[in-house]
């Protein structure tokens, strides 16, 4: 009798975990592992267990926000024995159009073992997810083209990831910072380019909506050269470039940001929080000029180089 009333309150009663092969994935990537529910003092019955994937945003007053991307069912009615161990495989393919693991946003799996009469057990996961290699391809290109990341490139704002550079040679007196979105597709990237040109005593805005396929973006050199007169002609042309006209629209209701890039990096999770959070907190959490004082402050700073966002050193 005590132990059953113990199992009921959680002490004595079944676990489970899930053990990942990796805790490290591209967005994209096959994730796999296995879970293992371990059986506690009684006999007991589990009404099912399911895997959720969770994104953790931070906003600027350090709260933070959680979203569940998804929900994958494992295994529904089962009893477990006292002491009975049993095992499920887990897979799942990761979204492409969820941000990446930045300084501001991080994912979880948490694996939810509901128990009939009985605590519930959880188990908790955290993962790490990367750029896909094309657009470290996309990357490498804009470095050897002088352009640095800005520290804290690739926040998401609750609407988009944004990824931030400035250049340190050759573009250095004609573009005051580069930035862009991107979509990443079966054929390679599609990417929303803005260039902030120095005008005045200030900033100009142009943007344009550029393609590369994965056979262009695995040669160097042709990017390199590509993206060059890319940027050349938006700089000679900037009339051309001021009004951009979206040729696509991103899913969800929401209005703040929208670029028109559907598929973006960030747009899924977008969609999603735009439902449950933006009439809120987002608002509070996430003021238009705030990430932008920020890079403008830390423009030129010696830790810029600091966990390099794509350098595959930095920590969250």
């Amino acid at each position: 009798m005590l132990k059953k009333i113990f199992a009921k309150m959680g002490v004595g009663a079944a676990k489970v975990d899930l053990t990942l092969n990796e805790n490290t994935y591209k967005l994209g990537e096959h994730v796999e592992g296995k879970i293992k529910v371990q059986g506690g003092k009684i006999e007991q019955h589990i009404n099912f267990i399911n895997v959720e994937l969770w994104l953790e945003v931070r906003g600027r007053n350090g709260q933070f926000h959680t979203h569940k991307v998804a929900s994958i069912p494992i295994v529904s009615s089962f009893l477990i024995r006292e002491g009975e161990e049993k095992e499920w495989g887990f897979k799942y393919d990761l979204p492409m159009d969820i941000p990446i693991s930045a300084s501001n946003c991080s994912y979880f799996f948490q694996t939810h073992l509901d128990i009939e009469g009985g605590a519930d057990a959880k188990d908790r996961d955290d993962i790490r997810i990367k750029a896909p290699e094309a657009l470290y391809q996309f990357v490498e290109a804009l470095e050897s083209l002088g352009f640095r990341e800005k520290h804290h490139s690739g926040q998401f704002n609750g609407y988009k990831q944004e990824f931030e550079f400035f250049p340190t040679s050759q573009f250095q007196r004609r573009i005051r910072e580069l930035e862009f979105e991107v979509a990443v597709e079966d054929k390679g990237l599609r990417i929303l380019l803005e260039l902030d040109l120095p005008s005045f005593g200030r900033e100009r805005e142009i943007k344009r909506e550029i393609s590369f396929s994965t056979e262009e973006l695995s040669n160097n050199k042709k990017l390199q050269q590509s993206l060059h007169q890319i940027i050349e002609e938006m700089i000679d042309n900037p009339a051309s470039y001021e009004h951009f006209q979206p040729s696509h629209y991103q899913r969800g209701e929401y209005k703040r940001g929208m670029s028109g890039l559907g598929g973006a990096m960030g747009g899924f999770a977008a969609g999603m929080i735009g439902g449950m959070l933006l009439g809120e907190v987002m608002d509070d959490m996430f003021e238009d000029v705030a990430f932008d004082d920020i890079q403008e402050d830390l423009e030129g700073a010696d830790d810029l180089f600091d966990g390099d966002f794509f350098s595959g050193d930095d920590e969250w």
